[in-house]
């Protein structure tokens, strides 16, 4: 239900700037008290109990403290996170030659980099991905695998994101996709010719048939090569359910048919109870339709996930949360559906979850069905 795109600013937001200082004095093996906090602050911390928050990033994380050096420039791989959907990984380059031009806001070139998975496990990764999937014989199930093998760009691709910038020190946020089909992987990140790409009139890059079109990479800021090889040790793995739950949202009717908390948010499958008219009326002055257009469908869904309750009995809003929406109509709109995610102000153990605020509605989840044991 999610998609990972080219741009990955918007999934690692930035709301805090990371201490390099303290990133540092960790390397340097003096591990600071709540290092992943400080590692990883764009997810937020718990203001009334920040220990708590740093359990269940160390819950997720793997320590990795990796340096390497190539072109007069230094690469740090500090730790990741797993959530069992996404891994997350903090690194910093130094180097005295880096490109005045490159801020936050530069369209990053990263494409000839990689994550990659041994062949092993990549290939039973992709096994139980295809698998779950579709319905395939075990000899098409394998035709599927090579297929994506051979794939271009490959399916192991992360997104980098310019944290910040500090003299001659840049922070990345590094992320992909990646679910838990395998246990503990082992993982390579490979880095080169990361670049600002060049200016052009079409920015879109495209892939059709294992041909690129687009632009391509201008000012350079990392030749590279650079490669860090490690496992991830631990991952908090989501906590599924299924049922049906009907809300209704500002007289918007609803029914919640899937719910999938991770340690950062939860992600909700919906189906709309009413027609919707799948075409926006912007006309000044046009009368109101009498069915809720795909727009105010939408915002309507926005606010639908208001909060969550926790086994201590403690209320988190997350109304203020970004996220993910998808909405699928019909040609009639006689049927709507999709899936809504939505982020939680800091991390918190799925499991801790007792129940969800649905349009103001308590939804407890025990009395739905718990999936994945």
């Amino acid at each position: 239900m999610k998609t990972w795109k080219r741009l990955i600013s918007g999934l690692f937001a930035l709301a805090l700037v990371a201490s390099l200082s303290c990133a540092a004095l960790a390397a340097e093996g003096t591990a600071p008290k709540g290092q992943f906090s400080q590692w990883f602050p764009q997810l937020g911390a718990d203001a009334a109990a920040p220990e708590s928050s740093e359990a269940v990033l160390a819950n997720m994380g793997t320590v990795i403290r990796q340096s390497k050096t190539a072109g007069g420039a230094t690469a740090t791989l500090y730790a990741a996170l797993w959530d069992g959907e996404t891994v997350r990984l903090f690194l910093t380059v130094k180097g005295k030659n880096l490109p005045k031009a490159l801020t936050k806001d530069s369209n990053l070139y990263y494409e000839e980099c990689s994550l990659e998975l041994p062949e092993a496990q990549r290939k039973d990764y992709l096994r139980k991905e295809l698998g779950a999937r579709g319905k395939y014989t075990p000899e098409e199930l394998e035709k599927q695998v090579q297929t994506y093998l051979e794939r271009k760009p490959s399916y192991f691709r992360p997104g980098f994101s310019l944290r910040s910038r500090e003299e001659d020190t840049l922070t990345f946020d590094v992320g992909m996709f990646l679910k838990s089909h395998v246990e503990q992987p082992e993982l390579t990140l490979h880095m080169e010719n990361i670049a600002i790409y060049e200016e052009s009139e079409d920015p879109t890059v495209r892939w059709q048939d294992g041909k690129r079109t687009g632009p391509g990479p201008g000012v350079s800021v990392l030749k590279g090569p650079f490669d860090f090889t490690f496992t991830l040790e631990k991952a908090l793995l989501p906590v599924r359910y299924t049922g049906a739950v009907e809300v209704t949202q500002d007289k918007l009717p609803l029914r919640f048919t899937a719910f999938e908390l991770s340690a950062l948010d939860m992600e909700l499958g919906y189906e709309v109870l009413t027609p919707v008219n799948p075409i926006q009326v912007t006309k000044p002055g046009a009368p109101a339709p009498e069915k809720p257009d795909n727009e105010s469908v939408r915002k309507l869904l926005r606010q639908a996930v208001q909060g969550l309750w926790t086994k201590e009995g403690k209320y988190v809003d997350c109304s203020q949360g970004g996220g993910s929406l998808s909405l699928s109509t019909n040609q009639d709109g006689s049927q709507a559906h999709g899936s809504l995610g939505v982020t939680y102000p800091y991390p918190i153990d799925p499991a801790s979850v007792t129940a969800v605020n649905l349009g103001g509605t308590r939804v407890e989840l025990s009395a739905l069905k718990r999936l994945d044991g």
